[in-house]
């Protein structure tokens, strides 16, 4: 019976909860491993709360599969995508427990920025022009590029680490801060998108190479507002960009979850930034589109017959603590469309909110409040 399989989530935040609530709909109740401080440990969705070590982590994850008796692990950030990904062989042949994930060089292939860009250029995919950039090739970099550019670290997480500049001068001064806090670094295109939305693309792409399940948002707001994580997003359907990402994963040889970001340019024309090799934090709007991926990696894992879903375009899912964000900075609270105060409705759903678990959503509010109290003050 697949229901007696024990999943290990690695990691918290709000894909955490999505994960938990697309198995527990099913009869599911996975285990969880992440920080102690994670709203996600007193839901009502996950078997058991394991704290994360802060030493020894990979040792408590083997003492977990061994007494839990683990059948699947699903990594929550980049962090633990990596871990598993760097141990493939050892989890799945000494333990038998099986991790969607590509294998290390191809993770790294699609996980680093710059190894990406370069990829993507020797395949003709559409992508903004990139080059590597240190203080050896400033200018030739810069030349190649062109301004505006933006300056961005090759491994980080979101929007951090990454500087919009528009002269030689700007990049000079500002790229050393940047080397020194992140490391190789490359120096890329910045694609005007005239105020358009930009996209997320999710697939799962089994170990027999094929597109199990896909979804794409169009993030209609976000926070920061200068760029950020989705505060409102809508499920679309479009081919052309469908076929793209699926074109990419083929390449690369792909297996597991994928989250590309991608930019449509003024012209019209789609530009892959980047791929998350992971669960997405937006997972949540596959549920609400219809697609389980979670059960599409478990079925997937155990050869077993895989789901079918019925594809649903136009749900919205909105991040209410970030929309509250939006709200409060954005010059454009009163003419955004659709509405700030109107985005409810049959087919409006919740990032952070579950009716199901309603103690989570107090816990994300609270904690919420507090991180951006903190933040506030920092900044003063």
């Amino acid at each position: 019976m697949i229901s007696n399989n024990f999943i290990l989530i690695l990691g918290g935040g709000l894909q955490a909860l999505s994960v938990a609530y697309s198995l527990w709909k099913e009869g599911i109740k996975p285990i969880c491993l992440a920080a102690e401080e994670e709203e996600i440990r007193n839901s009502k969705f996950i078997k058991h709360f394991y704290p994360a070590a802060h030493k020894n982590i990979w040792e408590q994850i083997i003492d977990i599969i061994r007494s839990e008796q683990i059948s699947l692990i699903i990594p929550m950030s980049d962090y633990f995508a990596e871990l598993v990904s760097k141990n493939k062989s050892i989890l799945e042949a000494e333990y038998l427990c099986h991790v969607p994930v590509p294998k290390f060089d191809i993770f790294l292939q699609g996980a680093d920025k710059a190894k990406l860009m370069r990829f993507c250029e020797g395949h003709q995919f559409p992508h903004p022009r990139t080059r590597d950039i240190d203080l050896t090739n400033i200018e030739t970099a810069a030349k190649y590029v062109k301004f505006p550019a933006l300056i961005k670290p090759n491994r980080s997480v979101g929007a951090r680490g990454i500087k919009l500049v528009h002269s030689l001068s700007e990049l000079t001064k500002e790229l050393p801060s940047t080397l020194k806090n992140y490391g190789s670094t490359t120096l890329q295109e910045y694609i005007d998108t005239n105020d358009a939305p930009y996209y997320n693309v999710m697939l799962y792409r089994s170990k027999n190479g094929v597109i199990l399940g896909s979804t794409i948002i169009e993030i209609l707001r976000f926070y920061p507002i200068k760029g950020g994580s989705s505060s409102l997003c809508r499920t679309i359907e479009e081919p052309n960009l469908l076929n793209i990402c699926s074109k990419v994963l083929d390449k690369l040889q792909w297996v597991g979850m994928a989250d590309f970001d991608v930019l449509k340019n003024q012209y019209g024309e789609y530009k892959i930034i980047e791929i998350n090799p992971r669960v997405p934090a937006s997972l949540r709007a596959a549920d609400i589109a219809g697609v389980n991926f979670p059960m599409l990696m478990l079925a997937d894992s155990l050869n077993v017959t895989i789901p079918r879903y019925s594809y649903k375009k136009n749900m919205y899912l909105r991040y209410l603590g970030l929309d509250l964000m939006w709200f409060i900075q954005s010059p454009k609270r009163f003419t955004n469309k659709p509405n700030w105060f109107l985005s409810i409705g049959r087919n409006f759903y919740f990032q952070d909110i579950y009716a199901k678990d309603p103690s989570t959503w107090f816990s994300w509010l609270i904690n919420g409040f507090k991180r951006f109290l903190k933040k506030r003050k920092h900044m003063q």
